[in-house]
């Protein structure tokens, strides 16, 4: 940082806090899978990177560039009318051709085995013998995505958060992926005190074991958060399958983008129906991203790719032009149903989140907050106040109300009478978040 400063490093290459870079005389400001959510600061201060990178460049009187495959709907929509200048690259770097993409409807499988579908299978035989390399995508880490019971049919769950505990069965643990708490998996059910808890649903953990399993001459290596790699083994791993010296990788989102590995021919997404049923308007748009960015890994060498998608949705329109590599179709059904229902790129959001330990006492505040908020709202919308997704989460009952309106001045000043009033409204042990263009709704 001290060296940016004076001048000593004229390029910053960082994460989103790189774009608070104290760069005399900016140039240039690149903004690199100008998508991803992460690019939002979801604590503290709630900034997002590439909206800063923005407004810093207009300061600075020089150009971004929000580069993706899959834009945000709202920057191409800025694009489109204008307010951005588009700039299209249609083509890959090298004359290959987009990969053909398959969908296999898993309703219709009669199953040889539960994870991989026949297709799937099939493919995987004739790349491995061919000599070609593989990629199996499932954004689940773990090896089973709950513990439920057997008789009684209970879940179990972390006790500081509303969500169910996930089993990783290399540490022997239950843990849950919010707040971090640990159980041992040989317990009895809390419910009817039955022994017969088993695991259910699939992480990369035991896609990596079965497939290990199904063809034992494969060499397979798996990339997630919980395989322990830091970035020095990360690249080395990397290094390797790029050598040819593994087989199949499998992986969750780390591998889904920005990755060139010429020998993958095979991709194969597991479960694509992941996400597309969350509360959230930006669903379909998340989907149809990480389709086509995991798509984008095959075929990047001299042969041509081929993409096994299994899903139990195969209709679903997010998947549909997918499979075509249609973004400019997708954009056309979202802006056709968020503009009579008034959501980006047409209005803007604030979400007021309301949390505390005392679930009543939340309940209360998150309803003063509210009937403060409709008193004096003047064209944008109060919605709420509602659980959150995620309900509770680190010991702290949240509750939520959304702002929704397209006239900016009037969002602001809402936001500035309730942050001026919180004191009034909520009681200590209550806290109140404004988050503007929120990123993350649950």
């Amino acid at each position: 940082w001290q060296r940016v400063l004076r001048g000593e490093a004229r390029v910053v290459l960082g994460a989103r806090s790189a774009v608070f870079a104290p760069l005399c005389g900016l140039g240039l400001i690149v903004v690199d899978e100008e998508h991803e959510s992460a690019y939002k600061q979801e604590d503290g201060l709630l900034y997002h990177g590439r909206d800063l990178a923005v407004l810093r460049a207009r300061q600075a009187g020089c150009p971004v560039v929000l580069g993706s495959a899959t834009p945000a709907l709202t920057s191409y929509h800025h694009a489109a009318t204008g307010k951005y200048r588009l700039l299209r690259l249609p083509e890959r770097i090298n004359p290959q051709p987009l990969p053909r993409v398959e969908l296999v409807d898993m309703k219709a499988e009669d199953f040889v085995h539960r994870l991989f579908s026949a297709r799937l299978l099939d493919a995987l035989d004739d790349t491995l013998a061919r000599g070609r390399q593989a990629i199996l995508f499932l954004n689940r880490r773990g090896f089973a995505a709950f513990m439920q019971c057997r008789d009684c049919g209970h879940v179990l769950e972390c006790p500081h958060c509303r969500v169910s505990l996930t089993l990783h069965r290399a540490r022997n643990r239950l843990l849950c992926h919010y707040c971090g708490f640990e159980a041992r998996p040989d317990q009895i059910c809390p419910a009817c005190g039955s022994p017969g808890l088993t695991g259910r649903g699939s992480g990369t953990e035991r896609v990596e074991e079965e497939i290990a399993a199904l063809f034992p001459s494969a060499r397979v290596a798996r990339v997630d958060s919980d395989s322990g790699r830091g970035r020095r083994d990360l690249l080395a791993l990397f290094a390797a399958v790029r050598r040819g010296e593994i087989d199949i990788l499998v992986g969750t989102q780390m591998i889904a983008k920005g990755l060139h590995f010429p020998g993958v021919t095979l991709v194969g997404a597991l479960w694509a129906d992941a996400g597309l049923s969350l509360p959230d308007f930006r669903a379909a748009e998340r989907g149809f991203a990480r389709l086509e960015q995991v798509t984008g890994r095959a075929g990047r060498g001299g042969e041509p790719g081929l993409v096994i998608v299994q899903t139990n949705r195969p209709e679903h329109y997010a998947l549909e032009l997918a499979q075509r590599h249609d973004y400019a179709g997708l954009y056309e059904r979202e802006i056709a149903q968020r503009r009579p229902l008034g959501y980006p790129p047409f209005a803007r959001l604030v979400n007021v989140r309301v949390s505390g330990e005392d679930g009543p006492a939340v309940e209360q505040a998150a309803q003063a907050v509210a009937a403060f908020l409709r008193g004096l709202a003047q064209g944008v919308a109060v919605l709420g106040p509602a659980p959150a997704p995620l309900e509770k989460l680190r010991d702290k009952f949240r509750r939520q109300i959304l702002l929704k309106g397209p006239d900016v001045p009037a969002l602001h000043r809402l936001c500035d009478a309730l942050l001026e009033h919180r004191g009034k409204l909520c009681p200590a042990a209550v806290a109140l978040q404004v988050d503007v263009d929120p990123e993350d709704m649950m």
